[in-house]
């Protein structure tokens, strides 16, 4: 019986190989050159999964098998682009890629070309051809009708718009597609009714499948839902009311709002409430116990799994910077050479920027870091990780008369601004002599915090 099994699973293996999808390059001037290939399995939290890689030989050659369960977006930078396209299960796809042109760019707001692969030996009937040919007469008929859209606010005119598509572009039995040209609709009609936009939420969200990996979906769920519930705090009539639910984790409290009060239904209210944690936690404006409490009661009491998954995955996330935690894992090379970690500064706090030296907002800050450097050399170390690609030659705009920093590059490992949330710049972060944080972020040196550091050295002494 054993040897029949085995004998079974040998048969088996190839079938399985056989089932993986299959992304070819053939490109001689990218010889060399390494690819990964990524997805967005679920928009609320927008971490991308990589679900292959690998270099093109000398030759120019390169063959990656990806796993994938469902039709969904692929995506891969290199150079100065990030391209895209859509792929199903047991599929293969030979990309063509544009001339070879490398990123040499050190602005910090570099953004990547979009482009669509181009492929090889594809049916017009293929996804990605159906999603070119539509996107082409979209961005047509949006560009010829654009200023009574968006300016004159006219529905009338992105209907007429909307139904012209729908007779060039009838309905298949292409469930992608169809979700594709559905929000693409959507977001024409959004345009007209963007300063009152309950309408589109009404017709395209509320009682509707949550369509966790399709990037239209996810793009006017963000315009819509991202900032839902931080500008409902702002309001006249129920913006208390809210604060003190975020602020007091009020779970139960906040769901009846949105299901009876604005009548949402329980799925797409937790994808508001999971969508919308990080901006009010960032914002720095509400209690963090209270936002962390809401996200344990969705893990708990939410009967989508997929949302329990995402609330506990944020809440990890949040948590790795909050206040008595151990500080994430430094390791990095300083502008000498050598590899710099915690060990190195224990002892004392350390006050961790995380910048680029042409970051406008931080060249104020060199003078005064400068002085409480000084004021609290005893008890404080100033670590600056800088993302600059030419560290070397940009340390120079650090320099200070009579002080002398201590420069880590950031772009050595990249999965230290993840681990820290780093989201804009300048970040800071107080660590204390124990390695742990001493706050979720730490005020900008302009922001009081030497007078905020100075009361917590007296508290700690005392």
């Amino acid at each position: 019986m054993i040897k029949k099994i085995a004998t079974s699973l040998l048969f088996l293996i190839p079938v399985l190989n056989a089932l993986a999808t299959e992304i070819k390059i053939s490109a001689p001037e990218y010889a060399g050159k390494s690819f990964n290939f990524y997805i967005i399995p679920n928009f609320l939290t927008d971490k991308p999964e990589v679900i292959g890689d690998g270099t093109v030989d000398a030759s120019g050659n390169l063959s990656v098998n990806v796993e994938i369960n469902e039709t969904i977006t692929v995506y891969s930078e290199f150079g100065v682009y990030k391209g895209w396209f859509v792929a199903t299960p047991n599929d293969v796809y030979e990309l063509i890629l544009p001339p070879l042109e490398e990123n040499k760019s050190s602005n910090p707001y570099f953004r990547p070309k979009w482009i669509h692969f181009a492929l090889k030996n594809v049916a017009p009937t293929n996804i990605n051809m159906l999603i070119e040919n539509f996107s082409r007469q979209y961005s047509m008929q949006l560009s010829l009708n654009q200023n009574k859209i968006f300016l004159g606010r006219s529905l009338e005119t992105a209907e007429t718009v909307l139904a012209n598509l729908q007779s060039k572009f009838p309905v298949t039995d292409n469930a992608y597609f169809e979700n594709f040209k559905n929000y693409k609709y959507a977001s024409l009609k959004y345009m007209a009714l963007i300063q009152d936009p309950k309408p589109i939420m009404d017709e395209y969200f509320n009682n509707k499948p949550i369509l966790y990996s399709q990037p239209e979906y996810s793009e006017l769920f963000d315009k819509l839902f991202a900032k839902y519930l931080q500008y409902a705090t702002q309001e006249v009539t129920n913006g208390q009311k809210i604060n003190i639910m975020l602020n007091t984790g009020a779970f139960d409290q906040l769901i009846d709002w949105l299901t009876i009060d604005v009548q949402f239904d329980r799925g797409i209210a937790e994808a508001i409430i999971l969508k919308g944690v990080k901006p009010l936690f960032y914002s720095k404006r509400f209690n963090t116990v209270g936002l962390f409490n809401i996200l344990q009661e969705i893990t708990a009491t939410s009967t989508i799994e997929i949302h329990k998954e995402t609330a506990s995955k944020i809440f990890n996330e949040l948590a790795r910077t909050q206040y008595g935690t151990i500080a994430p894992e430094l390791n990095l090379v300083d502008v000498k050479g050598n590899i710099l970690n915690w060990e190195n500064f224990k002892g004392k706090y350390v006050y961790l920027c995380f910048t680029r030296t042409d970051n406008e907002k931080f060249a104020p800050h060199k003078e005064l870091i400068k002085e409480i450097q000084t004021n609290y050399a005893k008890d404080l170390s100033v670590i600056i990780v800088l993302e600059d690609d030419e560290v070397e030659k940009n340390v120079e705009a650090l320099s200070c008369e009579g002080f002398e920093w201590t420069v880590l590059r950031g772009n050595t490992r990249r999965e230290v601004y993840e681990s820290f949330n780093v989201r804009m710049m300048p970040t800071y972060f107080l660590v204390d002599p124990q390695g742990r944080m001493a706050g979720s972020q730490a005020p900008w040196p302009d922001e009081n915090f030497e007078l905020q550091f100075a009361n917590i050295l007296k508290a700690t002494k005392n």
